[in-house]
């Protein structure tokens, strides 16, 4: 190691150091105009997480203004900076799908391979299970209806279909599209923002907490934060997909980061200013801040906006999440059937599939059961690909690196620090109920594991090969 990193004040310089250092990748045997630009990658990194504001009004009323002013500004230092340079330097050093699926299977052994895989796909089919319900409820606020059970899951179900007949138009069509929505969904909010410094006189709400309320939830405080500013790991499952990565790929990370972080932050700074009510602020409640400054017009605009960004945010982690399986069939960790791609689209049709039919087995999960759970799970790939980005710099030092976070490797440990603590302290948090669940799935993972590994040795077709033979160490096939 070469010391430790920087002040958290420099954090954001590393991102840009090395930028220009090489183009790094090809093309990857995928047309030119099929892989993935900047704007397209910053659209797709953008809704696998932050996706905008939207749904997380709850926070304000958990613990006020002040906290969520100061854990929007200071969380994306500590948490979504580290998190998004480590996949960075993962996804140019190791440009193909499968993300820390492919890394940790380098890095340590093919179990942690299929592990990390696997709490990525559980993490990702659980928040898709979120977006057909929430998108649902902004349809239904729209039309001012109410549907019975039944009527509500087919429903869910038709939403479900059209988020898959989008992916199966690939990837590019995905990213290009999420840039182009995150552009019109942030509109509503910035017009919220410009009427709140027109007409609110009084910003004292900023200073405003609830520490000393009997309904004050600090533990819902910070798994918010961690929901809110995580997923930018996501990315890593299409790094395959990405026009010249080591380029592309930085750039677009600390795009997304910082627009991720700052639509969070300010349309939560200024909606607290214009309804200081905190017990009345829900997820939906923009729209109701805004009929307080603009009207019915904007009241509307902000459910559309809002029901939009869910649809978009299901999408791209759909994207993302299809694009895991695919790598991992890619590397024989699963059966190869869900590598297959679709020759004009170059989309995972099967994968794709597969994660459809498992959302529409959870569409009736109540949200509160979700949100924990996912954050779970969320930790857990967190935990194994920080510690993946440590251990290839010991094992693997010579694997070209377009792009690497600018420290030694006890800095790298340094840095990431915030993010192991954060993690540790969110998973001794988890309900007795949660962590009951995630024994059991975790269980089910290395079972699936085994099971798979015993069909690779008696020879099942297709399922041939490890990862190392199939990735040439570092894809120097392709830089």
């Amino acid at each position: 190691g070469q010391g430790s990193p920087p002040l958290l004040l420099f954090f954001l310089s590393f991102a840009m150091v090395a930028i220009e250092k090489g183009g790094g990748g090809g093309s990857h045997g995928i047309p030119e105009g099929q892989l993935l630009g900047t704007l397209a990658l910053v659209g797709l990194i953008y809704f696998t997480a932050a996706g905008g504001a939207y749904g997380s009004e709850s926070v304000i009323n958990s613990v006020g203004p002040l906290p969520v002013i100061i854990g929007h500004a200071i969380f994306p230092f500590c948490w979504s900076l580290p998190i998004g340079l480590a996949t960075v330097e993962l996804a140019t050093a190791y440009p193909t799908d499968g993300g820390v699926a492919v890394w940790a299977a380098l890095a340590f052994n093919e179990f942690w391979g299929f592990m990390g895989g696997y709490f990525s796909l559980v993490e990702g089919v659980v928040n898709l299970a979120v977006f057909p319900t929430v998108t649902l409820d902004y349809i239904l606020v729209l039309f001012d209806a109410e549907l019975d059970p039944v009527s509500s899951w087919f429903g869910k179900a038709a939403i479900s279909c059209l988020v898959v007949l989008l992916n199966m138009q690939g990837v590019n069509f995905v990213g290009r599209s999420s840039y182009l929505l995150s552009i019109l969904i942030n509109i509503p909010l910035i017009i919220l923002c410009i009427l709140a410094v027109i007409r609110v006189k009084d910003y004292s709400p900023w200073m405003d907490s609830r520490q000393n309320d009997y309904d004050t939830n600090w533990t819902f405080f910070l798994g918010i934060l961690v929901f809110n500013l995580s997923g930018y790991d996501n990315v890593g499952s299409v790094a395959g997909q990405v026009k010249k990565p080591g380029v592309t790929m930085p750039k677009a990370m600390i795009i997304a980061i910082i627009v991720g972080s700052v639509s969070f932050l300010v349309p939560l700074m200024f909606g607290a200013v214009i309804d200081p009510d905190y017990d009345d602020w829900r997820a939906g409640h923009f729209a109701v801040v805004g009929k307080m400054v603009g009207g019915n017009w904007l009241f509307y605009t902000l459910v559309v906006a809002a029901a939009m960004s869910r649809l978009t945010h299901f999408m791209a982690e759909l994207c993302t999440n299809a694009f895991f399986l695919q790598g991992m069939a890619d590397e024989r960790m699963v059966p190869p059937i869900f590598g297959w791609k679709h020759p004009e689209k170059r989309a995972p049709w099967v994968s794709i599939i597969a994660n459809f039919a498992v959302v529409l087995s959870m569409v009736t999960l109540s949200l509160p059961e979700i949100f924990e759970f996912s954050n779970a799970f969320t930790i857990a790939g967190v935990l194994l690909g920080l510690t993946t980005c440590i251990r290839l710099r010991i094992t693997h030092p010579d694997v070209p690196r377009p792009y690497a976070i600018p420290v030694g490797t006890w800095g790298l440990v340094t840095f990431f620090m915030p993010c192991y603590v954060l993690s540790i302290y969110v998973l001794f948090c988890l309900s007795t109920f949660t962590v009951s669940i995630c024994i059991g799935v975790v269980g089910s993972g290395v079972l699936g594991y085994y099971a798979l590994n015993e069909a690779k040795i008696a020879g099942w077709s297709g399922m041939q090969g490890t990862v190392e033979e199939v990735e040439l160490f570092g894809c120097s096939k392709i830089l």
